[in-house]
């Protein structure tokens, strides 16, 4: 519910403005609270230990997919970045540029990113 009412918000700002700054920190803010609370939580619980090496960890392969998505889209922005003419490859900012261009796309993107941080961090 907070996501939605903050979706809304967020989706009455200009970019790059003081209220955009801080309704993207108070978004932030939500999920390294999020994330301090799940790790505290799995300490507990003997899930993560806190002297465990990454190898240790439970979920390593999900990491290294992980690295090798954050590699696929790198690898694709650069792509997209130096291809010529810049019409015929947008980037994925380009893409989401004409996503969050209205009202409801902008809140729609904007509820999604909380809840895909939120997503990750339970994963």
């Amino acid at each position: 519910m907070a996501s939605a009412g903050l979706a809304v918000v967020a989706s009455l700002t200009h970019p790059f403005t003081g209220g955009a700054e801080a309704v993207t920190a108070v978004a932030l803010g939500g999920v390294a609270v999020a994330t301090a609370v799940v790790t505290v939580h799995r300490r507990r619980a003997g899930d993560l230990s806190p002297t465990a090496t990454l190898s240790d960890r439970p979920g390593r392969g999900r990491s290294l997919a992980w690295v090798a998505v954050a590699v696929l889209i790198a690898s694709f922005e650069a792509f997209s970045y130096l291809g010529t003419p810049r019409s015929a490859h947008p980037t994925l900012s380009t893409v989401l540029d004409l996503v969050d261009s209205t009202r409801p796309g902008k809140a729609a993107a904007f509820a999604l990113w909380p809840a895909l941080g939120w997503w990750l961090v339970l994963a």
